[in-house]
């Protein structure tokens, strides 16, 4: 074929190449350092819509393509809670019926979300490629900004909870050098999700995590989460008792959260108690042995706070010494013995006295020179002020190895 006829020779353009073009510039954005609002910018232009970029606990990270539209202020809401695929999805109304999200994925984590809503009548569809490239991008830069970031913060965790620190002082200067902004005092949360298929296991810690965050989250700082083998610890921030007393209300509500979140997983927990921020690995370690107790005495299924769990920690561990003990007593009686010396009442005799007669009420009323009634009216206030259930034999186990150790320390 001579030059002129292979000139005259209309030119192919492959398919593929304003993805090409597309991705190129898009490359040459995310160079700049714009990160996710400059990418979401670009998309906005490129498509001629509206973007909403979300992080995984639906915080927003970028917006773009506004100026003229109105969008939700979040999909969470909008998506079906049962999302798991890696294709876009459509949302639920008040949006558009032509808008979509699109997963923002780095392997089998979710990231977040990126939502388009087109303008006038056009279909996005046609901009599908340009989107999943968007979202790959913005990805690529979630991943480097945590991996970053996050390693710094991590090896301040890992420091706090091996006890590196002896002075506040020195964490807090670490802490602050690191871009963390600590709380005077935190409740550990340890959860895990049991009997997890390997092959599912990743995705479901997603969602698990998820809904951990959703359901422990406070206005007193940022929950930190921290992975450690099957499972996660989360340390809420908890300046005062209150919040610490929320947090434990809270923490034993997450089964049921995961519920409702239609999510398929069997959860076991515990929560250790309140501690300030430097000793904050002994509530990690409270909440450890709960969630070890929980699953060993009750079978799992719940999420239960270290100070419920009466007598068994001490039986758990390891050379609890006659100090551990008597402390024990001491939390267990002392509730009923300052309600007895403020309104002269007799709450731990009659405790004593109930089981020592085997419980019998008629016989402890004999024995005390009251009526049935009175016993049983004492009883119910010694439930309600030492949060103790007397027909459960977890609590009786505590209470008569409380009222032992009381009577053997004279």
């Amino acid at each position: 074929m001579d030059d002129k006829a292979l000139a005259s020779r209309p030119v192919r353009r492959d398919r593929s190449e304003p993805l090409l073009v597309y991705a190129e510039s898009l490359a040459r954005v995310a160079a700049g350092g714009g990160g996710a609002q400059a990418l979401a910018a670009h998309l906005a232009t490129a498509v001629d819509a509206a973007v909403l970029v979300e992080d995984a606990q639906w915080r927003h990270l970028a917006v773009a393509g506004t100026t003229n539209r109105s969008i939700p202020t979040s999909v969470r809401d909008l998506v079906a809670k049962d999302t798991e695929t890696g294709e876009p999805v459509a949302l639920a109304a008040p949006a558009d019926v032509r808008a979509r999200a699109y997963p923002i994925r780095a392997g089998e984590a979710r990231l977040g979300w990126l939502s388009v809503f087109p303008a006038g009548t056009r279909d996005i569809a046609d901009a599908a490629g340009l989107i999943r490239l968007t979202a790959a991008q913005i990805a690529v830069e979630l991943a480097r900004e945590s991996a970053g970031g996050r390693g710094r913060r991590r090896g301040f965790w890992d420091r706090l909870l091996a006890r590196a620190y002896e002075d506040p002082l020195e964490a807090r200067e670490d802490a602050q050098a690191r871009g963390i902004a600590l709380a005077l005092g935190y409740v550990a949360v340890a959860v895990e999700g049991e009997g997890l298929d390997e092959t599912v296991a990743a995705q479901k810690n997603a969602e698990l995590r998820r809904v951990c965050l959703d359901v422990l989250g406070t206005r007193t700082g940022e929950v930190v989460v921290i992975e450690r083998g099957p499972g996660f610890f989360f340390l809420v921030p908890a300046p005062l008792e209150i919040d610490a007393s929320n947090a434990r209300t809270a923490a034993t509500l997450i089964p049921r959260g995961i519920v409702r979140a239609g999510l398929d997983v069997k959860v076991v927990g515990g929560v250790g108690r309140h501690a300030e921020m430097v000793q904050v690995a002994r509530s990690v370690d409270e909440a450890r042995e709960a969630m070890t107790i929980a699953r060993r005495m009750f079978g799992g299924g719940r999420v239960m706070p270290y100070d419920d769990l009466g007598v068994y920690p001490l039986l758990h561990r390891n050379g609890a010494t006659r100090e551990d003990w008597r402390a024990f007593a001491t939390r267990i009686l002392e509730p009923l013995r300052a309600y007895d010396d403020k309104h002269q009442t007799e709450l731990v005799k009659t405790l004593k006295l109930f089981f020592d007669v085997g419980q019998n009420i008629k016989e402890a009323a004999a024995r005390l020179n009251v009526h049935r009634h009175t016993v049983f009216y004492r009883l119910r206030q010694i439930g309600e002020i030492g949060r103790l259930d007397l027909d459960s034999p977890h609590d009786q186990l505590t209470v008569r190895a409380a009222l032992a150790v009381d009577a053997l320390d004279g």
